[in-house]
């Protein structure tokens, strides 16, 4: 049974640890706030950059089809950046722990594509590297550093100027969907027109493009997987301060309970020790009689 003065310590040390996780808690809620409204308006406007750069594309897809110059199996494999015909899985983690299991429910995630898809593995973030040394992935791996709550230019663009080099770029990292709910996705952010934006454009129509198009889909493809990955970051960071928030929250309220717990046993063993010092006067006084 453990004694007064190590409850009052457990007490102490349970107390520090409450104002910890509260403070990690209310900073994840600022900086979650910080950067919720800039993610959620910036999912529009790439939404909707993606649907311009598929417009165009498959208008000048289109011009070449009438003219003989592509067949239709030819169609999703159009790029205009010159690549190496390999594909990439980007594993955005992080350098700090107490984001809950967020980070870890990625990574399970990318194995379950990694085992059935032959793919590089390029990981950002200790934690990442962490796991990637320990989780026997026999493919070629390339670290990153990326700082958590400010990425520096010359980060971004290291991770850039690697990936852009690749046939297909896959992001897998954490979207927020509500405060208190995040997930594990994987974006593709390769360029190209995907099947729900082909149903979605419907009718083709015919662009006079200057000076080429191949010059302006190249530019713009080069744009959008840029644009692509930093909302990929942004997301992932965003969902990174939710779930720090949710766990921490979880933290303190486990510590109130620890705290509570230790404070009725630390009554208990009190109201033993008193009984006892009044049964041994008690026993005094009539021994002295």
């Amino acid at each position: 049974m453990p004694t007064l003065k190590q409850i009052k310590e457990d007490l102490e040390a349970t107390s520090t640890i409450k104002t910890i996780t509260s403070i990690y808690q209310e900073i994840a809620y600022l900086r979650m706030n910080q950067i919720r409204r800039g993610v959620l308006s910036n999912r529009e406007f790439i939404e909707e950059l993606s649907r311009v750069y598929n417009q165009i594309k498959k208008s000048y897809i289109n011009s070449l089809k009438k003219k003989g110059r592509l067949k239709k199996e030819e169609l999703k494999k159009i790029s205009f950046i010159k690549r190496n015909k390999r594909r990439i899985a980007v594993f955005l983690s992080s350098n700090q722990f107490f984001y809950g299991t967020l980070i870890l429910d990625i990574w399970h995630n990318l194995l379950n594509y990694l085992n059935d898809s032959k793919a590089d593995l390029a990981v950002v973030g200790k934690t990442g590297r962490y796991l990637a040394e320990r989780g026997g992935f026999e493919g070629k791996i390339f670290y990153f550093e990326l700082d958590d709550d400010n990425p520096r230019k010359e980060q971004m663009k290291k991770i850039m100027d690697f990936i852009k080099n690749y046939e297909e770029i896959i992001v897998f990292h954490g979207k927020f969907s509500t405060a208190i709910s995040q997930k594990p996705v994987q974006d593709n952010i390769s360029g190209g027109i995907t099947l729900e934006l082909e149903k979605e454009l419907g009718k083709v129509k015919n662009y006079l493009f200057e000076p080429s198009p191949e010059d302006i889909l190249e530019f713009f493809e080069t744009e959008l997987i840029s644009a692509f990955f930093n909302q990929a970051v942004l997301e992932h960071r965003l969902s990174r301060y939710a779930a720090r928030m949710v766990a921490m929250y979880q933290a303190t309220e486990n510590a109130k309970e620890i705290k509570r717990k230790l404070k009725i046993k630390q009554k208990k063993l009190e109201r033993q020790l008193s009984n006892k010092k009044q049964i041994e006067l008690f026993a005094g006084f009539q021994l002295w009689e």
